[in-house]
């Protein structure tokens, strides 16, 4: 079995176990929709259940909804056996035709919540909507991968994907695993007056980068990017590297180079691409295999900025004959910096890491790997590595830690006092020291802000500009807040998820109220000075779970009875703390 394969069936089998109180959990079919939306999508575990259709789905088995960029995915699973295939009628006549066709007409009933999102937004140009199915194996289906690009053509708002397992890997991962191969690329420009050359050592420059401003082919760019594909070299810095796919200015990037009378202006419609390099050869006079005159090499590059520009001139030049290349493109130039930098040198590596943030403007990167690669989140890593903890700040760092600790005595012997006072099982495994950095933050925020907050505002926490990432960034740098308070923190969440499990109600304690009522009254209005001494002794941390866990249980029932909603809509309104204040003295006494 496929090593990731079995990787999913492990993680299914855990969810059954952690989350026995779902009633379809132990079904792998799914499950698996349930470990889509863990895992690709980031979905709160509180939010994931109402977001699986089971039943009569109409061809949509699971959904995700993002309000801010206005985006809808519709999600199908295929939980296959390695033998598997996929049918090509079922991605022709389910898969691409069912959900879309039932929410055009406004007759998808399974979910008012996606219903209603559609009928708000189907009429709006910037609305997107993908279409993805999720395949256990690398069975790939010609046929279905080619009704897949026959609907892209046809459909400009509308993009269809298949992910096989290798796929869906490559995106649980965010990244190309680390390949620490050394690479040559040829780059191409029309002759040497369309090269800018700036050496530091000939114009006698002090602090001055080597580089080159190159008026370059697309083809040329397209040439290094499928080199780079086929030695599975990561030529994207790890910052930039997901691809928005062909929507917003990538869409307007595909249409430019597909258009032969429009493509000559690509030049002038775009902002170029950032290249950071070990090393690059002199220019040589040279004809190029694209009729180009100057030429030259560049070591081991890393593109900082363009990731969507290069991703799109590929897409858009792949299914062209190689021959045909020349003469198509031939006045299509894009815009291309190269800089020469030694990522040993300390110096020159905090340059590089600003020369990426600050690159990145053409089209918005996935903030929320650029939010965890901060040095605050480094030096909380670190912090917390020193306590026995394991702060994951990318999926790859679940991989990472497995194989470093798979001794785990060292973690154990600074962490167990902590692991006893909290009432929490021995950890045997790596993974039992796990922190979630994303699920850091929302423990964060509840204390800081409320526990409404923590399931309305995550998908802000790790955006740069938003106001909930400047608050929790704020929270950690505050002089009197520590690193252990932070793990306290989140091992009281953790343990109240414990008694969630224990008690078997499946709605309460609602983990993050617990964390926001133990700031409000026994932190005094969210003061942290109070935290430490709360926190510091096992019988404190036994008379805070078990008094909130009877005011969270009865809030939820009688919140129901007051106001007439749902668990789900419930847990995303401000806390009533008239209520919780009765509802604590009549606990207390």
């Amino acid at each position: 079995m496929n090593g990731f394969r079995y990787q999913i069936d492990s993680d299914l089998q855990e969810y059954a176990t952690k989350f026995w109180y779902i009633s379809n959990i132990k079904k792998p079919e799914w499950a698996f929709n349930f470990w889509i939306l863990d895992n690709l999508f980031h979905e709160d575990e509180e939010l994931i259940e109402e977001k699986i259709i089971d039943y009569n789905d109409k061809g949509i088995d699971c959904f995700e909804v993002y309000e801010d960029t206005k985006e809808v995915y519709l999600i199908q699973n295929k939980y296959y056996s390695e033998d598997t295939s996929l049918s090509g009628d079922y991605v022709k006549n389910d898969f691409l035709l069912r959900g879309i066709t039932a929410l055009e007409n406004g007759t998808y009933t399974r979910s008012t919540e996606l219903q209603c999102f559609f009928n708000r937004l189907k009429n709006d140009p910037e609305f997107t909507v993908y279409l993805q199915l999720f395949v256990t194996n690398n069975k790939h289906c010609n046929e279905a991968d080619n009704y897949v690009k026959e609907f892209n053509r046809k459909h400009s708002n509308y993009i269809a994907s298949i992910f096989y397992l290798d796929d869906i890997k490559e995106k649980y991962y965010g990244e190309v695993e680390e390949n620490h191969q050394n690479i040559s690329v040829s780059i191409e420009s029309v002759c040497k007056g369309t090269i800018l050359n700036l050496n530091s050592e000939a114009y006698k420059l002090q602090s001055i980068l080597d580089a080159r401003y190159v008026f370059a082919p697309v083809a040329s760019i397209y040439k290094m990017f499928r080199e780079a594909l086929e030695r599975q070299y990561p030529i994207f810095d790890k910052n930039i590297r997901e691809y928005l796919g062909n929507r917003g200015i990538n869409k307007r990037i595909y249409e430019t180079l597909n258009d032969p009378n429009d493509r000559k202006n690509f030049f002038y419609y775009n902002n170029g691409i950032t290249l950071i390099c070990s090393s690059m050869t002199k220019i040589d006079t040279r004809p190029s295999i694209y009729g180009m005159n100057a030429v030259f090499s560049v070591e081991n590059p890393q593109i900082v900025n363009g990731c969507q520009t290069v991703n799109s001139i590929y897409e858009s030049l792949k299914n062209i004959p190689p021959s045909d290349l020349e003469r198509e493109f031939k006045d299509t130039f894009v815009m291309l910096k190269i800089l020469v930098i030694d990522r040993t040198s300390a110096e020159e590596r905090h340059l590089y890491e600003n020369i990426v943030k600050y690159n990145n403007t053409q089209n918005k990167i996935d903030e929320k790997t650029f939010a965890a690669n901060t040095a605050i989140f480094q030096r909380l890593r670190e912090n917390f590595v020193k306590r026995g903890f394991l702060l994951l700040i990318k999926q790859s760092d679940k991989n990472r830690y497995s194989e470093k600790y798979k001794s785990v005595s060292k973690l154990v012997s600074v962490s167990n006092e902590r692991f006893e006072r909290f009432g929490l099982v021995a950890p045997e495994k790596a993974k039992d020291f796990y922190i979630d950095l994303e699920k850091l933050l929302q423990v964060i925020i509840a204390f800081a802000k409320g526990g409404h907050v923590a399931y309305t505002k995550k998908s802000q926490l790790l955006k740069l500009e938003s106001q909930a990432y400047k608050e929790v960034v704020e929270f950690i740098k505050n002089d009197s807040v520590t690193t252990d308070m932070l793990i306290d923190l989140y091992l009281l969440y953790r343990r109240a998820e414990e008694e969630k499990k224990r008690t078997g109600d499946s709605r309460s304690p609602i983990p993050y109220y617990l964390i926001d009522f133990f700031a409000f009254y026994e932190c005094e209005n969210r003061q942290v000075r109070y935290i430490e001494n709360k926190l510091n002794d096992e019988k404190r941390i036994d008379q805070v779970i078990e008094l909130y866990r009877k005011v969270t249980k009865r809030y939820a029932r009688k919140y129901f009875e007051k106001y007439d909603v749902d668990y789900n809509k419930m847990i995303k309104q401000p806390i009533d703390y008239d209520m919780v204040e009765d509802l604590r003295s009549m606990a207390i006494d």
